[in-house]
């Protein structure tokens, strides 16, 4: 009678926490049963049907994880490969005339830039509501997919009020003087002298692969520098 109770207590404990080992470990050789008849087919059935369940969940959580992580990889690997070329299906001027329907005011930066994987268009704006927000646009849908007022952002608001010329002229300036796609257009606010106040930096990359940056003056729209560099080839 009491080895009855402790197979019985045993066999409940794996079937609860997949102890399947102990279960078999304590049934005893022979195959028999707590009262010395041959198990059961239904019992030998229920301890084969725990083992193989536990080994398959294993198994296919484990494999589960890793095709996750490659999925990711390659999402990551087109995302980042389509920022350096500036192969977004949204162009910087659409970007901008979305940034600015959900925001308006002044954008101050708007990049090409890779968040989770996603090809995204992130901007800085100072809203008529005079508060800094941040904006991401899909690269490839053209829909919102953040806006939230960046209340860590102190940047002088002088700069972006001071400026004659906004984001997407900046933009179509610097495409024509480098025959580039635009990735990267930001308006200068904290140089050390007060005539670098207003003055824009674009980054654009060709056809051939080359990467241009340029300064461009904030009244005129002038380019004040150009430099160029050809981009990694991967």
């Amino acid at each position: 009678m009491k080895r009855k109770v402790i197979i019985a207590t045993v066999t409940a404990a794996a079937l609860v926490g997949g102890g399947t080992a102990t279960a078999f470990g304590v049934a005893g050789s022979g195959g028999d049963s707590a009262d010395g008849k041959p198990a059961s087919s239904s019992q030998s059935h229920i301890r084969s049907v725990e083992h193989d369940d536990d080994r398959g969940d294993g198994h296919d959580d484990d494999r589960g994880d890793h095709d996750d992580r490659d999925d990711d990889g390659k999402d990551g690997d087109r995302a980042d490969k389509a920022e350096d070329k500036g192969a977004a299906d949204v162009s910087f001027s659409r970007a901008a005339e979305s940034v600015l329907k959900e925001v308006p005011g002044s954008i101050t930066e708007l990049e090409l830039d890779t968040d989770n994987n996603q090809l995204v268009w992130e901007a800085d704006v100072l809203g008529k509501d005079d508060k800094w927000h941040e904006v991401k646009i899909d690269a490839t849908k053209g829909d919102v997919v953040k806006n939230r007022v960046d209340t860590r952002k102190d940047d002088d608001r002088s700069a972006a009020r001071a400026a004659k010329l906004d984001a997407a002229e900046v933009g179509k300036k610097a495409a024509a003087a480098s025959k580039g796609t635009v990735t990267s257009v930001s308006l200068e606010d904290d140089a050390d002298d007060g005539a670098a106040k207003g003055r824009w930096e674009a980054e654009t990359v060709d056809k051939q692969g080359t990467e241009h940056e340029l300064v461009l003056d904030g009244t005129s729209g002038k380019v004040l520098h150009h430099e160029s560099e050809q981009g990694d080839d991967d």
